[in-house]
Protein backbone atom coordinates (compact mmCIF):
# COMPACT_ATOMS: atom_id res chain seq x y z
CA UNK A 1 0.00 0.00 0.00
CA UNK A 2 1.02 3.74 -0.90
CA UNK A 3 2.29 5.98 2.04
CA UNK A 4 0.34 8.78 1.84
CA UNK A 5 1.51 12.08 2.10
CA UNK A 6 0.02 14.85 4.84
CA UNK A 7 -3.01 15.09 2.45
CA UNK A 8 -5.53 13.18 4.61
CA UNK A 9 -6.75 10.09 3.37
CA UNK A 10 -10.13 11.26 3.08
CA UNK A 11 -9.36 14.17 0.81
CA UNK A 12 -7.23 12.09 -1.10
CA UNK A 13 -10.99 10.12 -2.01
CA UNK A 14 -12.35 13.08 -2.52
CA UNK A 15 -10.15 14.24 -5.32
CA UNK A 16 -9.82 10.85 -6.76
CA UNK A 17 -6.50 9.43 -5.63
CA UNK A 18 -8.26 6.02 -5.21
CA UNK A 19 -9.78 5.45 -8.80
CA UNK A 20 -9.60 1.84 -9.23
CA UNK A 21 -6.47 0.85 -11.29
CA UNK A 22 -8.37 -1.56 -13.89
CA UNK A 23 -8.86 -0.37 -17.39
CA UNK A 24 -4.86 1.32 -17.58
CA UNK A 25 -2.82 -0.37 -19.36
CA UNK A 26 0.74 1.38 -18.31
CA UNK A 27 1.34 3.37 -15.09
CA UNK A 28 0.84 7.55 -15.39
CA UNK A 29 2.77 9.34 -12.57
CA UNK A 30 4.17 12.78 -11.49
CA UNK A 31 6.58 13.45 -8.87
CA UNK A 32 10.65 14.39 -9.26
CA UNK A 33 12.73 15.09 -12.18
CA UNK A 34 11.19 13.24 -15.32
CA UNK A 35 12.93 12.13 -18.15
CA UNK A 36 12.64 9.30 -20.72
CA UNK A 37 15.40 6.02 -20.10
CA UNK A 38 18.01 6.47 -22.43
CA UNK A 39 18.34 2.66 -23.30
CA UNK A 40 14.84 2.12 -23.61
CA UNK A 41 12.26 4.80 -24.90
CA UNK A 42 9.31 2.60 -23.35
CA UNK A 43 10.30 3.38 -20.09
CA UNK A 44 10.33 7.10 -17.75
CA UNK A 45 12.39 7.49 -14.45
CA UNK A 46 11.62 9.78 -11.59
CA UNK A 47 14.84 10.98 -9.91
CA UNK A 48 14.46 12.49 -6.53
CA UNK A 49 17.00 14.74 -5.03
CA UNK A 50 15.06 16.47 -2.47
CA UNK A 51 12.06 15.85 -0.39
CA UNK A 52 8.78 15.19 -2.82
CA UNK A 53 6.15 13.45 -3.77
CA UNK A 54 5.89 10.01 -6.55
CA UNK A 55 1.86 10.43 -7.15
CA UNK A 56 0.45 7.73 -9.46
CA UNK A 57 -2.97 8.53 -11.09
CA UNK A 58 -3.67 5.33 -12.94
CA UNK A 59 -1.88 2.23 -13.13
CA UNK A 60 -2.62 -1.62 -14.20
CA UNK A 61 -3.86 -4.24 -11.46
CA UNK A 62 -0.36 -5.85 -10.11
CA UNK A 63 1.85 -3.12 -10.99
CA UNK A 64 5.44 -2.64 -10.02
CA UNK A 65 8.56 -0.24 -10.32
CA UNK A 66 12.03 -0.71 -10.29
CA UNK A 67 13.25 1.43 -7.06
CA UNK A 68 16.75 2.49 -6.23
CA UNK A 69 17.49 3.94 -2.84
CA UNK A 70 20.82 5.79 -1.44
CA UNK A 71 20.98 7.24 1.67
CA UNK A 72 22.93 10.38 2.81
CA UNK A 73 26.57 9.41 3.93
CA UNK A 74 28.45 9.33 7.13
CA UNK A 75 31.17 12.65 7.70
CA UNK A 76 34.68 11.96 7.95
CA UNK A 77 36.68 12.65 11.30
CA UNK A 78 40.21 11.54 10.94
CA UNK A 79 38.80 7.65 9.94
CA UNK A 80 36.15 7.80 6.74
CA UNK A 81 32.91 8.34 7.09
CA UNK A 82 30.69 5.26 5.90
CA UNK A 83 28.35 5.31 2.92
CA UNK A 84 24.77 5.74 2.74
CA UNK A 85 22.46 2.37 2.68
CA UNK A 86 21.65 1.09 -0.73
CA UNK A 87 18.61 -0.34 -1.51
CA UNK A 88 17.40 -1.50 -4.82
CA UNK A 89 13.93 -3.57 -5.73
CA UNK A 90 13.77 -4.66 -9.48
CA UNK A 91 9.78 -5.43 -8.73
CA UNK A 92 8.15 -3.02 -6.31
CA UNK A 93 4.60 -3.15 -5.85
CA UNK A 94 2.62 -0.06 -6.07
CA UNK A 95 -1.08 1.48 -6.68
CA UNK A 96 -2.93 4.68 -7.44
CA UNK A 97 -2.01 7.50 -4.50
CA UNK A 98 0.81 9.14 -3.51
CA UNK A 99 4.27 7.94 -1.84
CA UNK A 100 6.36 10.54 0.07
CA UNK A 101 10.02 10.44 -1.20
CA UNK A 102 12.27 11.94 1.59
CA UNK A 103 15.84 12.25 1.10
CA UNK A 104 18.58 12.03 3.21
CA UNK A 105 20.97 14.59 3.76
CA UNK A 106 24.74 14.14 4.49
CA UNK A 107 26.59 14.30 7.36
CA UNK A 108 28.70 16.99 8.48
CA UNK A 109 32.55 16.41 10.07
CA UNK A 110 31.70 13.35 12.39
CA UNK A 111 28.14 13.04 11.92
CA UNK A 112 26.22 10.34 10.51
CA UNK A 113 23.96 10.97 7.25
CA UNK A 114 20.23 10.79 7.10
CA UNK A 115 17.86 8.03 6.11
CA UNK A 116 16.06 8.52 2.66
CA UNK A 117 12.65 6.55 2.99
CA UNK A 118 10.01 5.94 -0.05
CA UNK A 119 6.95 3.26 0.58
CA UNK A 120 7.53 1.91 4.02
CA UNK A 121 11.49 1.04 2.76
CA UNK A 122 14.34 3.13 4.07
CA UNK A 123 18.06 3.71 3.35
CA UNK A 124 19.78 3.70 6.54
CA UNK A 125 22.39 7.00 6.48
CA UNK A 126 26.06 6.47 7.03
CA UNK A 127 28.00 5.96 9.55
CA UNK A 128 30.37 9.01 10.76
CA UNK A 129 33.48 7.83 11.90
CA UNK A 130 33.56 4.84 14.72
CA UNK A 131 30.01 4.81 14.30
CA UNK A 132 27.45 2.25 12.57
CA UNK A 133 25.11 2.77 9.74
CA UNK A 134 23.68 1.72 6.38
CA UNK A 135 27.69 1.44 5.85
CA UNK A 136 29.91 1.85 8.85
CA UNK A 137 31.91 4.42 9.44
CA UNK A 138 36.20 3.79 9.54
CA UNK A 139 37.54 2.85 13.39
CA UNK A 140 39.47 5.75 14.68
CA UNK A 141 41.06 4.13 18.19
CA UNK A 142 38.58 1.49 17.73
CA UNK A 143 37.09 -1.34 15.09
CA UNK A 144 35.42 0.35 12.31
CA UNK A 145 31.47 0.36 12.57
CA UNK A 146 29.04 -1.77 11.81
CA UNK A 147 27.11 -1.84 8.14
CA UNK A 148 23.84 -2.24 8.84
CA UNK A 149 21.39 -2.16 6.10
CA UNK A 150 21.37 -5.50 5.02
CA UNK A 151 20.30 -6.96 8.45
CA UNK A 152 17.36 -4.36 8.08
CA UNK A 153 13.68 -4.76 7.89
CA UNK A 154 13.82 -3.25 4.20
CA UNK A 155 17.15 -5.27 3.14
CA UNK A 156 19.56 -3.81 1.14
CA UNK A 157 23.55 -3.19 0.74
CA UNK A 158 25.92 -1.47 3.38
CA UNK A 159 29.37 -2.86 4.77
CA UNK A 160 31.50 -2.53 8.19
CA UNK A 161 33.73 0.43 7.97
CA UNK A 162 37.87 -0.08 8.59
CA UNK A 163 39.49 -0.81 11.70
CA UNK A 164 42.19 1.87 13.87
CA UNK A 165 45.25 0.14 13.89
CA UNK A 166 47.59 2.79 15.71
CA UNK A 167 47.64 6.51 15.88
CA UNK A 168 47.41 7.90 12.87
CA UNK A 169 46.18 4.97 11.20
CA UNK A 170 42.56 5.67 11.01
CA UNK A 171 40.26 3.22 8.59
CA UNK A 172 38.20 4.01 5.92
CA UNK A 173 33.86 4.47 5.68
CA UNK A 174 32.29 0.75 4.56
CA UNK A 175 30.71 1.21 0.95
CA UNK A 176 27.81 -0.53 -0.46
CA UNK A 177 29.91 -2.82 -2.31
CA UNK A 178 32.51 -3.83 0.48
CA UNK A 179 33.96 -2.93 3.20
CA UNK A 180 36.54 -0.06 4.10
CA UNK A 181 40.11 -0.88 4.83
CA UNK A 182 43.25 1.36 5.93
CA UNK A 183 43.19 3.57 4.37
CA UNK A 184 40.43 2.78 1.63
CA UNK A 185 36.92 2.84 1.96
CA UNK A 186 34.66 0.11 0.65
CA UNK A 187 33.81 0.40 -2.84
CA UNK A 188 30.33 2.03 -4.23
CA UNK A 189 27.81 -0.15 -6.22
CA UNK A 190 26.67 0.52 -9.63
CA UNK A 191 23.55 2.02 -10.11
CA UNK A 192 20.91 -0.43 -11.43
CA UNK A 193 18.39 2.90 -13.35
CA UNK A 194 20.61 4.19 -15.79
CA UNK A 195 20.86 8.28 -15.71
CA UNK A 196 19.60 10.98 -17.94
CA UNK A 197 22.91 11.37 -19.59
CA UNK A 198 23.08 7.87 -20.33
CA UNK A 199 25.70 6.67 -17.81
CA UNK A 200 25.39 3.87 -14.22
CA UNK A 201 27.38 6.04 -12.33
CA UNK A 202 28.43 4.48 -9.13
CA UNK A 203 26.83 5.53 -5.64
CA UNK A 204 27.37 4.66 -1.89
CA UNK A 205 31.20 4.44 -1.60
CA UNK A 206 33.16 4.78 2.05
CA UNK A 207 34.95 7.59 2.45
CA UNK A 208 39.16 7.25 3.05
CA UNK A 209 40.84 7.36 6.44
CA UNK A 210 44.47 7.81 6.96
CA UNK A 211 47.76 5.54 6.63
CA UNK A 212 51.20 7.37 8.58
CA UNK A 213 48.81 10.71 9.24
CA UNK A 214 47.97 10.75 5.56
CA UNK A 215 45.05 10.85 3.90
CA UNK A 216 43.35 10.90 0.42
CA UNK A 217 40.41 13.29 -0.97
CA UNK A 218 38.58 10.49 -1.72
CA UNK A 219 35.77 9.61 -3.42
CA UNK A 220 35.03 12.24 -4.96
CA UNK A 221 32.49 14.80 -3.83
CA UNK A 222 29.75 14.05 -6.00
CA UNK A 223 26.38 15.62 -5.14
CA UNK A 224 23.96 13.18 -4.02
CA UNK A 225 25.98 9.85 -4.55
CA UNK A 226 25.53 8.94 -0.93
CA UNK A 227 29.51 8.87 -0.68
CA UNK A 228 30.83 9.01 3.07
CA UNK A 229 33.83 11.74 3.47
CA UNK A 230 36.79 11.47 3.86
CA UNK A 231 38.89 11.55 7.17
CA UNK A 232 41.83 13.36 6.42
CA UNK A 233 42.23 15.61 9.48
CA UNK A 234 46.16 14.90 9.91
CA UNK A 235 46.89 16.43 6.68
CA UNK A 236 46.06 19.84 4.85
CA UNK A 237 43.20 18.25 2.72
CA UNK A 238 41.01 18.18 5.74
CA UNK A 239 38.04 16.47 6.73
CA UNK A 240 35.11 15.47 3.92
CA UNK A 241 31.38 15.69 4.88
CA UNK A 242 29.06 13.00 3.53
CA UNK A 243 27.22 13.40 0.49
CA UNK A 244 23.16 13.31 -0.08
CA UNK A 245 20.99 10.44 -1.02
CA UNK A 246 18.87 10.02 -4.08
CA UNK A 247 15.84 7.92 -5.56
CA UNK A 248 15.27 6.67 -8.86
CA UNK A 249 12.21 4.88 -9.94
CA UNK A 250 11.39 3.53 -13.53
CA UNK A 251 8.78 1.94 -15.23
CA UNK A 252 6.73 1.43 -18.10
CA UNK A 253 5.05 4.06 -19.34
CA UNK A 254 3.95 2.95 -23.12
Amino acid sequence: MPVLSTVGAASLRAFGAFRPASGASFIVATGGTVYVDPSNADYKIHQFTSDGTFTISACPVAATIQLMMVAGGGGGLYSGGGAGGYIYRSSFSVSVGSYSALIGVGGGYGVSGGNTTFGGLTALGGGSSNNAGGSGGGGRDTVGGSGLQPTSSSGGFGNKGGDWTSFGNDGGGGGAGGAGSLPAGGAGRTAEIISSGGTYATFAAGGYGNVSSTSSALPAVVANSGNGGWGGGYSSIGFGSGQDGIIRIRYKYQ
